[in-house]
């Protein structure tokens, strides 16, 4: 028990101690581009709309973006790390030390969940210094930022075992995550779009996640929350039996 504690720690130790090393890479983007979206779309489009579901268009808008950094930054957390671990082949002195395999994906995770709590930490501090902000329900909030942290740090693990360059690791991110989290609902309600639209845009999962988040903050949402929180609780359980499955098989990782 001790050991398999100490080996956990160690692997989470080391993730956070990267990401508190770099942290002019893993933290500062993010809160910076979320406080630009801010400035920008908040007060220059903000003041030509009145308001959007009974609150300011600014409210409006700071749940999905620090959701939006949530997703991007516990995906590259844990993508990136074990890619490069990969790359440079210390992943196999992993693989054959007496660690299991949901201690490595934990290891990982957590150092995600840090790295995704501090740039949301950080943008909702930005946020409360440029407007107002309300909570409606924190048990809320704190779910959707929890499980959506762990949901992307886990669809990271799987992208980087599945990559086998550098391109392929922007592939999932740049042709996947982005579009869907810009048309997940961060700047609009779906209410506002055509009937025909609503309905493409409910398969769109990250729109869950956001509405559901933005809803702790509002009390407003436009899907009911209870298919936000099932959606969000599945597709978590799915990526993490899909890692433990790919550790255990060795996918890509035994030569």
């Amino acid at each position: 028990m001790t050991s398999n504690f100490i080996a956990l720690w160690t692997i989470t130790r080391r993730e956070i101690t990267r990401v508190l090393r770099i942290w002019t890479q893993s933290l500062i983007p993010p809160i910076l581009t979320s406080t630009l979206f801010i400035l920008i779309f908040g007060y220059s489009l903000g003041s030509r709309i009145t308001d959007i579901v009974g609150v300011t268009y600014l409210e409006f808008i700071i749940p999905g973006l620090l959701m939006m950094g949530v997703i991007m930054s516990a995906y590259a957390a844990t993508s990136f790390s074990l890619f490069i671990q990969k790359f440079h082949g210390s992943i196999q002195e992993l693989l054959v030390a007496p660690v299991s395999y949901w201690q490595i994906i934990m290891g990982l995770t957590v150092g995600a969940l840090i790295r995704a709590g501090l740039v949301g930490l950080g943008i909702i501090l930005i946020s409360f210094l440029l407007t107002p902000i309300t909570i409606h329900n924190v048990f809320i909030i704190i779910f959707f930022v929890i499980m959506t942290a762990l949901l992307f740090a886990f669809a990271g693990i799987a992208t980087a075992l599945w990559a086998d360059n550098f391109d392929h690791m922007s592939v999932f991110s740049t042709f996947l995550i982005t579009p869907l989290t810009y048309l997940g609902g961060v700047f609009y309600s779906i209410t506002m779009l055509p009937p025909v639209w609503q309905t493409v845009a409910r398969f769109n999962p990250i729109l869950y996640m956001v509405d559901g988040f933005r809803y702790g903050f509002i009390g407003v949402s436009d899907i009911p929350i209870i298919y936000s929180i099932l959606l969000v609780l599945g597709l978590t359980l799915f990526f993490f039996f899909l890692c433990i499955y790919l550790f255990k098989i060795g996918y890509k990782l035994r030569n």
